[in-house]
């Protein structure tokens, strides 16, 4: 899932969470599948920003999969001998990975 201002917003991407304006006002639920239409509503409405499903757009000055992956390892290469530690960063680095998945293969894996 990935929090995005709402001039990235593109059709056919999957709202995560509701969107709401700052008085609260529920615009569209979870699972919409966003058109052109609701996209300039939710400009209309002055909303700012919105959360959709997966990972689909790479934001100016945002580290990529691999990069955050290299430097996890690099932060856990001292304790390459903890099986705990590992696990950690296995688990973390794998959560990352099914966070840039598309919304349907990550569901197929589950």
């Amino acid at each position: 899932m990935q929090r995005l201002p709402i001039k990235y917003a593109k059709p056919g991407m999957v709202l995560a969470k509701e969107a709401v304006t700052e008085d609260g006002m529920v615009l569209c639920g979870p699972g919409t599948e966003l058109d052109a239409a609701i996209i300039s509503r939710f400009q209309k409405a002055g909303l700012e920003a919105i959360t959709v499903e997966g990972h689909p757009v790479r934001l100016p000055g945002e580290k990529g999969l691999r990069e955050r992956i290299k430097e996890l390892e690099m932060r856990f290469s001292r304790v390459k001998g903890d099986p705990v530690l590992m696990a950690l960063m296995k688990l973390i680095a794998n959560y990352w990975v099914e966070q840039e998945m598309p919304p349907d293969k990550s569901q197929q894996q589950k």
